[in-house]
């Protein structure tokens, strides 16, 4: 019950496990109403349904029927549907019973009425997170959240910082389709101008929403394709004038591949690249510039992509673009054994008929391969010639032979299975004896099992 995000992703969750027939019951007219329009939601749903889900919209449930366990849901309209099990993901309600006891003022469907400085009808109190009503909104997001018991700070300790409103940009890999909606993504015309480009075949729906003058990037919606998403919500968010042919944006192919003239390059030194840890452009570019190299360099430095990481991309181009600026060349390779990039490496895999990770490295590589590479070799070669990989014992002499996983120090973290946690004390002597006659770092998680690190190749078939 619920075609937001999760009640979808609950959905598929299901199929998963083997419950083929899955129901989605939701009281809008469309899935995600939130976040997408009516034709993305289309398109949304139409994938959604080749994955086996049975979608239900309009549907206002009046009440769960069954004797003891349920058996049914009765509809307002009523009909009904046979179920035995439900799961309820219908998002949230403000609870705001204490404020109508205090006589503060409410919003006709909940939510305790808030103004920019958070303050309720009495001004010595204060509301905030998903009980604070602002402007007919109820923001059911955490970061929001934050923004308002930070503007409550700064009003209480005689600060003046005020609260406008908040970005509700998302993107997200809905049960495998790319979802993204940005900016003013519900605006119509005649107050704005839309571009539209939908292909069913591939299940892609764009839509971007410009300004009446057609220089401003008002916002948009992405469904089934939604690698633009970070260069577009900049576009927005930084009032950026758009190119002559505005259609670009969604149309990348016909470009070089930058969405908006110089790209990110071009995005003012304020900014903010990182929503998460509020990093701008000009922070990441000035580590840049002090010596950091590469996106683990930024994170230490900056914090930047330590969150939801959708910031990475736009983190890469920025450390290539200062790089090239400061004269620095940028050769895209796979890494310090490979001075290839995928690209040319599948090329010369392919053209040299090799079926081997030893034989391919042994060409065109130096040194023993690292985690990094071998995981790439190894998708080359199975995408060129459809073998199992497990057959070659140089790429997957870790998890599928031994269950190590290679650590990037080129040692291996052992993982012996303890079922439920329940161990004889012979057992666990036996493992602590192995640990110690290897010197290995030792640890016992709450997965219930034991983590043994710093085991070589050699070691592992006599750690087993």
């Amino acid at each position: 019950m619920g075609g937001g995000l999760l009640g979808l992703e609950a959905a598929k969750a299901l199929i998963d496990l083997g419950i083929n027939e899955t129901h989605v019951i939701e009281f809008a007219p469309r899935l995600m109403p939130r976040q997408i329009d009516s034709a993305g939601s289309a398109m949304l749903q139409s994938k959604l349904t080749d994955l086996g889900l049975n979608i239900h919209l309009n549907k206002s449930t009046a009440y769960i029927g069954g004797s003891h366990k349920i058996e049914a849901l009765h509809f307002n309209d009523e009909s009904a549907l046979a179920v035995d099990m439900l799961v309820i993901s219908a998002g949230i309600r403000p609870r705001d019973e204490l404020a109508k006891l205090a006589d503060l003022h409410t919003g006709t469907r909940g939510g305790i009425l808030v103004n920019e400085k958070m303050q309720t009808s009495d001004e010595s109190i204060f509301a905030i997170g998903e009980c604070a009503l602002y402007e007919n909104m109820i923001y059911g997001l955490v970061a929001p959240g934050y923004e308002m018991a930070d503007i409550v700070v700064n009003q209480l300790t005689g600060g003046s910082k005020l609260f406008y409103g908040y970005d509700m940009s998302t993107k997200l890999k809905l049960i495998g389709v790319d979802v993204a909606s940005f900016g003013d993504a519900f605006i119509t015309e005649p107050d704005c101008r839309t571009i539209v480009f939908e292909d069913t075949h591939k299940g892609i729906y764009k839509r971007i929403n410009l300004s009446t003058d057609g220089k401003y990037l008002l916002g948009g919606i992405l469904i089934g394709e939604a690698d633009a998403y970070n260069m577009l919500l900049q576009t927005v968010n930084n009032k950026m004038i758009l190119p002559p042919n505005p259609e670009d944006l969604i149309l990348g192919s016909r470009g070089n591949g930058e969405t908006t003239g110089a790209g990110v390059m071009s995005l003012p030194d304020d900014a903010l690249i990182c929503s998460c840890e509020a990093v701008t452009k000009s922070a990441i570019c000035g580590v840049v510039n002090d010596g950091a190299a590469n996106v683990d360099s930024i994170k230490k430095c900056t914090k930047a992509g330590t969150g939801c990481g959708g910031c990475i991309p736009l983190v890469k181009d920025l450390v290539a673009g200062t790089m090239k600026a400061n004269g620095v060349y940028i050769k895209n390779v796979i890494c310090e054994h490979f001075d290839y990039s995928r690209q040319e490496l599948f090329d010369l895999i392919k053209i040299g008929q090799i079926k081997n990770y030893d034989i391919v490295l042994d060409h065109f590589g130096k040194g023993d391969g690292c985690e990094t590479c071998k995981p790439v070799v190894a998708s080359i070669l199975s995408s060129l010639w459809n073998e199992v990989i497990v057959k070659q014992d140089t790429i997957q002499d870790s998890n599928d032979r031994f269950l190590a996983n290679i650590q990037k120090g080129g040692t291996y973290s052992v993982v012996p299975r303890i079922p439920g946690g329940e161990i004889t004390p012979d057992k666990l002597i036996v493992i602590g004896t192995v640990a110690k006659k290897y010197n290995l770092y030792t640890k016992i998680t709450g997965g219930q099992r034991i983590d043994l690190f710093g085991a070589h190749v050699n070691d592992l078939p006599a750690i087993w």
